[in-house]
């Protein structure tokens, strides 16, 4: 149920934490699925994008370079049946449309996937890569499939820094496909850490610069990531609206 003190927390800190939301057994089917294809990349659907840990380092001759375990998939909703019960899902499509408005579709969709000893994720703005307007008319629900805690990599969010807008961007020389945020000295809060057990949705605002850190773990961190947009937003990138993962409303 969506509650207006849960639209004044995201509005004043740009994030919002809902814990089990979803139980495990409605997410059965998406961790199967996701599980299938990380034991098999070639089991993905025709379409899904697949990233290896060992893409994002320039240097080839990086012995990262070699780490071939499944770091992303993109477009999971758009081309597999599979995500769409979650994706349409009541029980989130009530905290969306609380957040953002009545009339929404799912504008992208990607799995962030932590393997074991997985890299860090900097800090950065979805906004950066998605660049909708209104700015307002895109937030993100990041679904933890497994628990979430400090070890493995939880999400970080720096509260308030949505009002900033979007910053300008450079591209990490070791790891271009990052985007680093130019804050230009702007005074920002530390970040706050966010562990959550399975079935939990994190929201946060396009322009909230939130990171992850090493997964110290021998198990994997897997999170559906889904990018919600009203239905009259646009993005400035032309192809990006012709890729829209799902429409809704």
């Amino acid at each position: 149920m969506f509650e207006p003190s849960m639209k004044t927390f995201y509005d004043t800190h740009g994030y919002l934490v809902v814990k089990s939301l979803f139980q495990k057994e409605e997410l059965a089917d998406v961790i199967q699925r996701t599980d299938e294809i990380v034991a098999d990349p070639d089991r993905a659907s025709e379409g899904v994008s697949i990233g290896l840990e060992g893409n994002t380092v320039t240097d080839k001759s990086n012995p990262e370079a070699e780490n071939h375990s499944v770091r992303v998939l993109a477009f999971v909703v758009r081309f597999d049946h599979t995500y769409h019960p979650i994706a349409k899902h009541p029980k989130l499509l009530v905290l969306v449309r609380g957040l953002i408005g009545p009339r929404i579709r799912v504008f992208r969709d990607q799995m962030l996937l932590k393997p074991p000893g997985g890299q860090a994720k900097p800090p950065h703005q979805d906004q950066s890569y998605f660049r909708v307007q209104p700015i307002n008319g895109l937030v993100t629900a990041w679904i933890a499939l497994d628990e979430s805690t400090n070890t493995n990599g939880c999400m970080r969010y720096v509260p308030g820094s949505h009002t900033h807008g979007i910053f300008g961007i450079t591209h990490d020389p070791d790891r271009p496909v990052h985007h680093i945020p130019d804050t230009k000295n702007i005074e920002l809060p530390e970040s706050v850490a966010c562990p959550v057990p399975a079935g939990s949705v994190i929201f946060h605002h396009g322009c909230t610069l939130h990171h992850s850190e090493i997964n110290h773990t021998n198990t994997w961190r897997k999170a559906l990531i889904l990018h919600y947009a009203t239905t009259d937003s646009r993005s400035e990138r032309e192809q990006l609206n012709n890729e829209i993962s799902l429409e809704i409303d």
